[in-house]
């Protein structure tokens, strides 16, 4: 099972790039496999298949197996060839549990993933007892499986949201070892921090922009969807707070404000797939199908991140 302190770093929310298939969109591994080369080779600490910035959503069962499978084989083989290791996190989540159970269950009987992502009840927006009833069955079932669980709390996109009071209680299984944090609620999880289990339970960033805000706090990194595009700069973000230089990391946070606004300037990850020129499938459009005023903000915040030429505190160079 997963230890908290192995979520340190920057652990990207990876895309997945899509191509036509006949009449219809399907997932491009070739270039899932190039972008899996492009972040381990900026030496992010971990990557995720599957999340929201993945396009879960639109993913059949069947492919969201395929894509984790594939994926993480790939990632720990490229990680072997460099001489390192990498976390490899896959996206099982759902609002039924009967289905996050069953995706939990495939996934993990097919890869070993290092943890399992699982969001908040989107939709049906469950009661505070149901959420926990939720997701100790999901733990459970890890346990059993010998994986870990990473809770997601983004309320912004569910409409759900885990209490600091109920996240206390999930804190204490023993297969429930992180939160991927995407409330904005910094004052939560300082009660969160205070409740809990350092070494048990790990605080990991969701929102791109307060990475060292969370770190602040007790945090271990990030999971980012703009480290896509990014990922040595976030990597170097999370280095920083870790060694404690917290103004060199409140300084480089400053200077990725623009990447994170292009990325998010219209609905994640439809910036992503224009900076990285891989399709995607609809609902999600590409850039260039949004109406005027839409599209040209887009292009226009992503032209100004794309001009930055360097970032402060950077890596040293390899020897």
């Amino acid at each position: 099972m997963l230890k908290p302190e192995q979520l340190r770093g920057a652990h990207v929310a990876l895309v997945t790039p899509m191509k036509p298939v006949g009449a219809l969109m399907g997932i491009d591994f070739d270039k899932v496999y190039t972008l899996i080369d492009r972040v381990l080779d900026a030496g992010v600490a971990g990557v995720l298949f599957a999340g929201t910035t993945g396009q879960s959503a639109t993913l059949s069962h069947d492919e969201q197996v395929d894509l984790c499978t594939r994926g993480i084989e790939y990632a720990r083989g490229r990680a072997a060839d460099l001489g390192r290791k990498v976390v490899c996190l896959a996206s099982a989540g759902s609002n039924s549990t009967d289905e996050a159970l069953h995706l939990s269950e495939r996934i993990t009987r097919a890869i070993q993933p290092d943890a399992l992502l699982h969001v908040t009840g989107y939709y049906n927006n469950p009661p505070q007892e149901g959420l926990r009833a939720h997701f100790t069955e999901v733990g459970d079932l890890a346990q059993r499986l010998g994986t870990s669980v990473i809770l997601y709390n983004i309320p912004g996109r569910t409409g759900s949201r885990i209490e600091p009071a109920t996240m206390i209680r999930l804190a204490a299984h023993p297969a429930i070892v992180a939160v991927k944090d995407a409330t904005g609620d910094l004052a939560s999880l300082d009660t969160i921090r205070a409740e809990t289990d350092p070494d048990a339970f790990a605080l990991v960033s969701g929102e791109d922009h307060l990475v060292v805000e969370v770190m602040r706090r007790g945090g271990v990194g990030v999971i980012s969807a703009s480290a896509n595009r990014w990922p040595a700069e976030f990597q170097r973000l999370t280095e920083l707070a870790t060694s404690g230089d917290w103004d060199a990391a409140a300084e480089l946070q400053a200077a990725l404000q623009p990447c994170v606004d292009a990325v998010f300037g219209v609905k994640n990850p439809i910036p992503l797939h224009h900076m990285l020129g891989v399709g995607m499938r609809r609902p999600l459009i590409p850039v260039e199908e949004l109406d005027p005023p839409n599209r040209d903000r887009a292009l226009e915040l992503i032209k100004k991140a794309e001009a930055i030429q360097g970032f402060p505190h950077a890596a040293p160079a390899a020897v």
